[in-house]
């Protein structure tokens, strides 16, 4: 629409819109995201959200190779739509997930969905379908015990039931903190005076390689909770010394920096697959989209604290977000270890 005659006020206000569409986009990212996990088993949800991250940052490379080419932001913008209007269809083949259909008690919608499964996966009707009439058996005797309740009475019992607000909080602060230094320290690599394309490329590959190490510890008898504080930890050491290095070798600077992403893009991974598995089937997508709205407000945030304070005070907003992460990783030791449990595990509300 840029070839349409327009007022500056209206075409701000179109820029908006779709900025504002492209917000959905991570939106519908962290939906997808719970979606692998949740058709897949257990022992590869760290297989599976390694993959789907790595992807992410395939699509950095894929961006920058559109804006090498195009050199023209508004170019751009058409290439990245058109390209994300060629995935969209894809959507329509994956199956919904077996754990929220099994949440609602659709067992008949459950039934056909794991038949369509197994048949994908060439499994015989005696691999599953034996295990299947005994779950349902199961399940029959524990509905007669089962009341639903509304949707009020389901608010009440979370905000009510201290372990799941306690998460709840935590894991806000976890997605605030860990996006706020992924942009701080990636606002730092982008002024390097080197081409911005490499430097993306570079930070890509960076990323992808904190993301693999991440998932490869969560595998390991650190677990998620581990794993996360270790990252984390490493993360605080970076983020401390990277003001501190800076006024004796810009060099070492670039490089402790560029460690300091590897180490908090494992930190995102391992928060990514933790935060979903604290939560059950019932409540999991509203819990990631209360994790995932406060990491975007550590993004927003973090550019223009930057942005915002001079030079004398810059090594303040290394010091700080350092502090906040401490306190982050002395809040994830109250939180449970989730490697053994089950993502169709039920929160006992009756605990408080």
């Amino acid at each position: 629409m840029q070839w349409i005659p327009m007022t500056v006020e209206m075409k701000f206000a179109l820029l908006l819109l779709n900025q504002f569409a492209s917000g959905l986009s991570t939106a519908a990212f962290s939906l997808i995201f719970i979606l692998v996990l949740e058709l897949t088993s257990s022992s590869h949800t760290s297989v599976a959200g390694n993959v789907a991250l790595v992807s992410f940052t395939i699509g950095e490379c894929i961006v920058t190779l559109f804006a090498y080419l195009a050199k023209d932001w508004q170019i751009l913008k058409w290439a990245n739509t058109a390209f994300i209007g060629l995935v969209i269809p894809y959507l329509y083949f994956m199956p919904e997930s077996p754990l929220y259909i099994y949440s609602k008690r659709q067992y008949v919608q459950l039934e056909r969905l794991l038949r369509r499964i197994a048949t994908t996966n060439k499994r015989k009707e005696e691999d599953w379908y034996p295990v299947y009439q005994e779950f349902l058996k199961n399940q029959s005797s524990k509905l007669l015990h089962v009341n639903e309740l509304t949707f009020s009475q389901k608010a009440h019992r979370i905000v009510t039931h201290r372990p799941t607000v306690v998460k709840l909080l935590t894991s806000a602060l976890i997605g605030f903190t860990t996006l706020m230094l992924y942009i701080k320290i990636s606002y730092g690599l982008a002024e390097m005076s080197i081409s911005p394309y490499l430097g993306i490329l570079i930070g890509a590959a960076v990323e992808a390689a904190g993301y693999i190490t991440g998932s490869l510890l969560i595998s390991t008898r650190l677990a998620r909770k581990g794993s996360f504080i270790l990252m984390a930890t490493l993360t605080i050491i970076s983020v401390v010394l990277i003001p501190i290095i800076l006024k004796h070798s810009p060099i070492a600077t670039v490089f402790i920096a560029q460690f300091g992403k590897f180490v908090i893009s494992g930190t995102i991974i391992v928060s990514w697959i933790y935060v979903p598995e604290l939560f059950p089937t019932s409540i999991r997508g509203s819990a990631n989209g209360f994790f995932i709205a406060f990491s975007r407000i550590g993004a927003i945030i973090a550019p223009i604290i930057n942005a915002s304070t001079s030079n004398e005070y810059l090594p303040y907003t290394f010091y700080v977000p350092a502090g906040l992460t401490v306190i982050v990783v002395l809040l994830t030791l109250f939180l449970p270890e989730t490697r053994c449990k089950g993502m169709d595990d039920e929160e006992d509300y009756a605990i408080n």
